[in-house]
């Protein structure tokens, strides 16, 4: 065994061996097993090519602009949308925003006043982090623009901002998981959890194959936070082994499972090991009836993804993928209608 595999292997089984006392409380005041309605919201990642292509002008892509791209969630049918932040002027990954707070914020303000014309919600926002980096200066860098970004949120109505943990960064083997998610993401992500509570944005992590690979990761990072104003979000699409390039053949379901009794939002995927695996189509019947009986009662934003050698890319059709996203809310629909009565023997 290489040093790299076994100290990966050490990380994982040390976050997969949670004590019971270790682990994050779990939200309260939920019910063994929810037959409600869900609130389903479109997360306009869904669109991001064609976005980009309207916003940066890129080529390849048929263009929609965000606003068109809420007009077009209600009238698909869907209750909310998730405005991730990429798409609102001067958004950059690496680095402060590059135009005027004041025109970032009057763009909040229009896109609130449009949601609620339309009569949808907003599930949450997110902007895109590296708490694990070796840099100092870079975890800093984010923790200000989470931030900003949290001002932003504040603005616009969105009730929690949608964080990462980070990159694996290139210490892992010399440092180990459980130290680098204690010294650099925890703190970090305290403090950015301790601003939104000002601000009344809750803060939510989502596992994302990174440094959050595993159920069992996550949820000691939540525990290892401890703040009331820390959630997670329940990415379905995106366990798997840590430091692994995909979900291919893990135990995807068990791992969704897990982290529902402490999220705050559950993002629902086409496929669960991921947009560029080869693996089956998310069982949307198995899914719901898991994420019913944690008693989980909110919104269930929808991200449709595609890999670059799908037939139905948005970059090789002559429009946005309206119908790819339509019949993919069609299926959440009828499975959430499925799985209302609670299963035999429960």
């Amino acid at each position: 065994m290489t040093r790299k595999s076994f100290c990966s292997s050490l990380c994982l089984a040390l976050a997969a061996l949670l004590p019971a006392s270790a682990a994050a409380a779990p939200l309260s005041g939920r019910a063994p097993y929810y037959s409600g309605d869900y609130r389903v919201s479109l997360e306009l990642y869904s669109f991001n090519v064609n976005l980009n292509a309207y916003l940066k002008h890129r080529k390849g892509a048929p263009p929609i602009s965000p606003t068109d791209a809420i007009k077009w969630a209600k009238t698909a049918g869907f209750d909310a949308v998730d405005i991730t932040a990429y798409y609102l002027p001067g958004y950059d990954n690496a680095t402060m925003p590059t135009v005027p707070k004041a025109q970032i914020l009057a763009a909040a303000d229009e896109i609130k006043a449009l949601t609620r014309q339309l009569g949808l919600g907003i599930s949450g926002t997110g902007n895109f982090d590296d708490f694990a980096a070796p840099d100092p200066s870079r975890v800093a860098l984010d923790v200000r623009r989470a931030e900003f970004w949290i001002d932003i949120a504040a603005e616009m109505g969105a009730p929690e901002l949608r964080v990462f943990s980070g990159s694996v960064p290139a210490d892992i083997d010399q440092l180990g998981w459980a130290k680098i998610a204690q010294t650099r993401i925890v703190p970090a992500l305290r403090q950015v959890a301790d601003y939104g509570a000002t601000k009344g944005v809750r803060i939510g992590l989502q596992n994302h194959g990174d440094m959050t690979a595993t159920a069992a990761q996550t949820i000691q990072i939540a525990q290892w936070v401890d703040s009331p104003n820390f959630d997670l979000i329940d990415d379905t699409g995106y366990f798997r082994p840590f430091q692994a390039t995909t979900g291919a053949n893990y135990p995807w379901y068990s791992d969704i499972a897990a982290v529902l009794p402490y999220s705050g939002n559950a993002y629902v995927k086409l496929k669960p090991a991921g947009e560029d695996s080869a693996a089956p189509l998310m069982d949307f019947k198995k899914l719901f009836t898991s994420v019913r009986a944690s008693g989980y009662q909110g919104y269930l934003p929808l991200e449709r993804l595609w890999d670059k050698t799908d037939p139905d890319n948005p970059k090789t059709q002559k429009t946005p993928p309206y119908s790819e996203i339509s019949a993919f809310l069609a299926q959440v629909r009828t499975a959430l209608a499925q799985t209302k009565t609670p299963p035999a023997g429960r």
